[in-house]
């Protein structure tokens, strides 16, 4: 048997677990020699989902079956993946898939809860009640309270919750989703309660508090350059002139509160604490508007604030309480996953074995938060009168509708990136950037960082497939390897804003399939921008040191 399914209880705390489970993509030695042909073959899956989605405007699910029935040919005709271990890679790759779909139905079913009970008319009311400028309310939701969420939650969540709300608010799906994937693009190196930030800290066996300090310090820049894009995104050079003044001050009071949580050995919260910061900022800057009685009147006759927000209010709740020690100590700690054999590839590429491969704890997995919030939001929702049973109907047809399309692109797409990393094609592009780079290779380091998070839509799994190859590299070339490896983490956040998997989760839960190519155009310029900038720096840095 080439797989083997497990139920299994352990005793890894949450952060350990994300780590071994995008672990996997890096493990075992390699002794792969490399070659230009190999290379140049490399580039070519990657070349075509990007040319696809984004110029050709194929929809995403045959853009991505595409690009894998090339990396498929190519792994077995160019890499000599035999059909055995070819096989092996496709069944990692699905099983990595179901992770991952489970997040994209738990988020369609709680932004149709919302919707149909006809929450989003009072939450747009309450916000234009407090700032009516959609020049700051896009800045705050997309690069602030995005990034807030981020340090509790995980893929794709951020970019659910706030995008449905500035498209609540009245703003085009194309432009809240875009906004959002730019603006908390920043905040995925120290978020999900720092799996990302520990999985590099693993793979490359620096010290963690010092590889915090650094990072925090490098990711300043991609905190302002990010904040900057979101506004000349909505409004070209003028509204980025005009949203200097809060992006600045904000920007440094989020990049101070990640550099004092990894200097006191709080790397886990590094990115919660910074976007709580800048929540706060904005609501405070907010808090003066003086139209609150209009709305009160409206919603005497409607739906109140605080029944409209109760779902996201029992999301944050129900993602925080499992934290604290005692409950930690109470919750079962149950994973369902997968077992799979390890292989040499005829090239000598080494794929380890594995034993906990794409684990879903039942409890721990926001699918599980995104379903508790939206049953006990539906059902006082139900009680209140908001819904009733043939509103529900409508909450699971349109949520299937939306789910199955976008389920079959995020199944291609995982299955191509474990095709493409098991056979070595991702190693060799990466060994390729570096031959190429040379001694301007800090200048290339944050790009390969945000190629890994753009193919595994993760920045965790970016930094663990190319955070130990990075350190090397920088030995190699006697700089410093905490620099350079924060560049890889600093590229892999930035990554996730053209990451496939995280635009589809956001097209397929605010019904705008058929977008994706649109909103990949639109968010690459600023993700590579920032990435360049962050390249520059690091360059001048090591040309220092």
């Amino acid at each position: 048997m080439f797989c083997k399914f497990y139920f299994r209880i352990t005793s890894f705390s949450k952060v350990e677990k994300e780590v071994i489970r995008d672990y996997s993509y890096s493990k075992g030695a390699v002794r792969m020699e490399f070659n230009i042909y190999l290379w140049l073959s490399a580039i070519i899956p990657i070349f075509l989902l990007l040319f696809t989605i984004s110029y050709l405007k194929i929809d995403s699910t045959r853009a991505a079956l595409s690009s894998l029935i090339s990396a498929l040919l190519i792994g077995v005709l160019i890499y000599e993946f035999t059909i055995g271990q070819l096989m092996i890679s496709m069944a990692k790759g699905a099983s990595l898939s179901i992770y991952v779909i489970l997040i994209l139905v738990g988020a369609i079913i709680f932004y149709n809860t919302i919707k149909v009970a006809g929450a989003f008319d009072t939450i747009k009311d309450f916000i234009l009640s407090y700032s009516g400028d959609e020049l700051v309310q896009i800045l705050a939701f997309s690069w602030a309270f995005a990034s807030f969420i981020q340090g509790i939650s995980g893929f794709g969540v951020p970019v659910v919750i706030m995008a449905s709300l500035l498209v609540a608010m009245g703003f085009k799906p194309v432009i809240a989703l875009s906004a959002v994937l730019i603006g908390y693009s920043w905040s995925l190196g120290f978020g999900s309660m720092g799996s990302a930030f520990y999985g590099l800290s693993l793979v490359t066996g620096l010290e963690p508090i010092a590889l915090g300090v650094v990072s925090t310090v490098l990711f300043y820049i991609p905190i302002i350059t990010t904040g900057l894009a979101v506004t000349h995104f909505y409004g070209g050079i003028e509204a980025a002139k005009r949203g200097l003044k809060y992006i600045l001050p904000i920007g440094l009071l989020m990049g101070s509160a990640q550099l004092g949580a990894a200097k006191f050995g709080f790397a886990h919260l590094a990115t919660l604490l910074g976007g709580l910061a800048g929540s706060l900022a904005f609501f405070i800057l907010f808090k003066g508007n003086k139209r609150i009685g209009d709305l009160k009147q409206k919603e005497s006759r409607d739906m109140g604030i605080n029944l409209a927000l109760l779902p996201y209010f029992v999301l944050i709740v129900a993602v925080f309480i499992p934290e604290l020690p005692v409950i930690k100590e109470l919750v079962p700690d149950w994973e369902l996953g997968f077992s799979y054999p390890g292989f040499t590839t005829s090239l000598g590429y080494e794929v380890a074995a594995e034993e906990t491969y794409a684990a879903i704890d039942l409890f721990s997995h926001p699918f599980a938060f995104l379903i508790l919030a939206s049953i006990i939001g539906g059902m006082i929702y139900l009680a209140k009168g908001h819904l009733d049973s043939s509103k529900v109907n409508t909450i699971f047809k349109d949520s299937y509708k939306q789910a199955s399309t976008s389920s079959i692109a995020v199944l291609f797409l995982m299955v191509m990136a474990l095709v493409m990393n098991d056979s070595g094609m991702l190693y060799i592009f990466a060994e390729g950037m570096i031959k190429v780079s040379g001694e301007y290779f800090p200048l290339i380091s944050p790009f390969i960082g945000t190629l890994g998070a753009f193919l595994t839509g993760s920045t965790t799994s970016s930094n663990v497939l190319f955070g130990g190859g990075q350190v090397v590299v920088a030995e190699l070339l006697e700089t410093s390897p905490y620099l350079i490896a924060s560049s890889q983490s600093v590229g892999a956040s930035l990554g996730s804003a053209i990451a496939p998997a995280k635009i589809l989760i956001g097209v397929s839960v605010v019904g705008s399939l058929g977008t994706e190519g649109e909103i990949l155009k639109k968010t690459l310029g600023y993700t590579l921008l920032s990435t360049l900038v962050v390249g520059i720096a690091v360059y001048a840095i090591a040309l220092l040191i």
